[in-house]
């Protein structure tokens, strides 16, 4: 069975059949010492409270209370904000017991600007109310478990989740981290081992004390985000000396929400330098991964650019990112050029190369005042992030601010970096640096593609590299002309690529209105799919048992999933090896429904393989067999 933490030697005891062990169990993981609280917010907590409320689940949402007319009794957990500005005080994050049904329930509030109607005469108008919303964040079903250790372990990540979101790509606004958790002011770390939850009398050391083993790994990335979110730089660097750095930022970048853009950018950035300075990490380390950080933004926005996607770059924290992170390389670069020329230092030009290239194109790009989108712009944010107005977001000409504007990058590249950009164009002589032109990066959820419309999805993302000639042969000529703005005597070499890969038509466009790996064919239509990125892939075969077709998989490497449709029309994954033969042909089951650990999302029971003689199932996603 799949966990969030390890293992440790507190695990209760009990079974889930006792409900008063259920409900002291969530006494302990609600108390307030895990949550850590900046006094500004004013939280107060309220245990154990029966309640009837209106409560309708609606294809994994709530229904708003003032639309259903269903009702249900719950044994509740409530985490209050007292600040009444805005009306009655709402819970923020809340979790509720249903004894009858034998379901626990987390729920998270926020505060969101909504259009309620209202009466002028005979006339129903409309108009903008600021109101507490409700977002079901998880379901958790006694019965899926056997006894209370593991269903304690769950509920540990739910609530977790309620506070930092369940997803690293949030498309919904309650895959996204609390506002609390974005502006450094709320966080939960189930710590029983603390014994205050106030930021203002906590040290830097009590809060770093969850950098202890018995946390998850996310649990831990978090932690330094958040603690880098309050600007704890100096007393950060002091408490991650047993930590591996440079994995720690690559798994906190991939997996930060940078919308709101706040200043957690500029204090990661200064972190950094300071973990250099005080020898927490080399400077060789320091150079890699703004060299990591680069080729991923470059590969992003190639794959979901600023006109196509982002709301037609409404929202755009990702240039603002590309812009730091290539001015802090630009004085490695001036700092010492050496480290940048040679034939082992190739990869670090390249991502000087696709920074540039990027951060060009998008030079007086027109976005408006701030990065944000229309989920996002409904919140309701401290005094420092205004809201932009509504007019920025959907009409591209009433939008008043230039990306980069009046610091084109010819203004940014000093002597040193010019030397080490003239030698990425020379590097243009090798196919992989001419590929890398063209290569973007797609995600999908292919296990969540028979999911209602709106309905939210935690199944495996999948990450695929796919390339597209025509678009690598426009960035051939744009790298030309920025030689010539640059004036740099030095011929690009002209495109010559052949790639192996799968065409975009066999991919299948995925029925519901999110980001799939159909959406090649919004960004070029000559794209092949050149692979499925391993750390998805390893997820997602982590949840199932695949000894049924071992021998299937085991012939040959395998190098892409992707979906697609059968002869009849249905949904299928098929999965190919490294010839490009498929293997297998998946079909999704979802007869039984999804069920969620340790925040990952899979079919209860399985797929199946096309033939019909062989299943899938899942095991780790089942109920423990190990603790009855």
């Amino acid at each position: 069975m799949m966990r969030f933490r390890p293992l440790t030697h507190d695990a209760p005891t009990g079974s889930v059949d006792d409900l008063l062990a259920v409900g002291e169990m969530i006494d302990d993981v609600m108390n307030p010492r895990h949550f850590l609280v900046d006094p500004a917010l004013r939280l107060d907590w309220i245990a154990a409270r029966a309640e009837t409320i209106p409560w309708e689940i609606f294809q994994g949402r709530l229904v708003d209370a003032a639309h259903t007319r269903q009702t249900a009794t719950f044994l509740s957990w409530h985490v209050f904000d007292t600040d009444t500005t805005h009306g009655p005080v709402e819970p923020m994050v809340s979790v509720k017991l249903d004894v009858a049904d034998r379901r626990i329930h987390v729920v998270r509030g926020l505060l969101a600007y909504v259009w309620t109607p209202r009466t002028v005469g005979n006339v129903i108008e409309s108009e903008e109310a600021v109101r507490w919303m409700r977002e079901l964040v998880g379901t958790i079903a006694l019965d899926d478990f056997a006894s209370l250790e593991p269903l304690r372990d769950e509920l540990i990540c739910t609530i977790w989740q309620a506070v930092v979101g369940t997803s690293r790509l949030p498309l919904h606004s309650v895959e996204a981290p609390l506002p609390g958790y974005l502006f450094g002011q709320l966080h939960y770390v189930y710590a029983p081992w603390r014994q205050d939850s106030d930021l203002a009398n906590e040290s830097a050391t009590q809060i770093m004390e969850g950098l202890r083993e018995s946390l998850a790994w996310p649990e831990k990335v978090k932690l330094i985000e958040f603690a880098l979110r309050r600007g704890a730089i100096d007393e950060l660097v002091e408490h991650v000396a047993h930590l591996p750095l440079p994995r720690v930022l690559r798994a906190m970048f991939q997996a930060v929400s940078l919308s709101p853009y706040t200043s957690f950018v500029d204090h990661a950035l200064a972190f950094i330098d300071r973990a250099v300075e005080r020898g927490r990490m080399s400077a060789d380390e320091r150079i890699d991964f703004l060299s990591w950080l680069l080729r991923q933004l470059a590969r992003h926005l190639t794959a979901y650019d600023l006109v196509t996607f982002h709301y037609r770059g409404a929202n755009y924290p990702d240039a603002l990112l590309l812009d730091a992170a290539l001015r802090a390389y630009l004085r490695e670069i001036e700092r010492d050029a050496d480290a940048f020329l040679g034939d082992a230092a190739r990869m670090r030009r390249r991502a000087l190369r696709q920074a540039c290239l990027l951060r060009r194109h998008y030079e007086g790009h027109l976005v408006p005042d701030a990065p944000t989108s229309p989920g996002e712009n409904a919140r309701v944010l401290p005094a420092s992030h205004p809201r932009v107005p509504e007019e920025q977001l959907a009409q591209t000409l009433r939008r008043r601010r230039e990306l980069y504007a009046n610091e084109p990058i010819s203004k940014l590249l000093g002597p040193n970096a010019r030397r080490v950009f003239e030698a990425s164009m020379r590097d243009l002589v090798h196919m992989d640096e001419q590929m890398e032109l063209g290569i973007g990066v797609f995600i999908d959820r292919p296990l969540g593609y028979l999911k209602a419309a709106a309905e939210p999805d935690q199944t495996p993302m999948l990450a695929h590299e796919a390339f597209s000639l025509s678009l690598t042969k426009r960035r051939r000529d744009e790298l030309q002309a920025l030689c010539g703005e640059l004036e740099l005597s030095v011929e690009v070499p002209a495109v010559e690529v052949t790639v192996s890969g799968l065409s975009h038509e066999a991919v299948a466009a995925c029925p519901r209105p999110v980001v799939a790996l159909s959406d090649v064919r919004k960004v070029s239509g000559d794209f092949v799919i050149l692979r499925t990125l391993p750390g998805g892939m390893a997820t997602l075969i982590e949840q199932l048992d695949w000894r049924p077709v071992r021998h299937l998989l085991e012939e040959s490497r395998i190098r892409l999933w992707i979906p697609a449709r059968n002869e009849n029309g249905e949904s299928v994954i098929d999965v190919y090896d490294e010839s490009l033969h498929r293997r297998l042909r998946l079909v999704v089951d979802t007869s039984e429904g999804y069920v969620t650990r340790a925040g990952i999302e899979m079919p209860r029971a399985g797929l199946r393989v096309v033939d019909g003689s062989l299943h899938l199932r899942i095991t780790k996603a089942r109920k423990d067999e190990s603790t009855k």
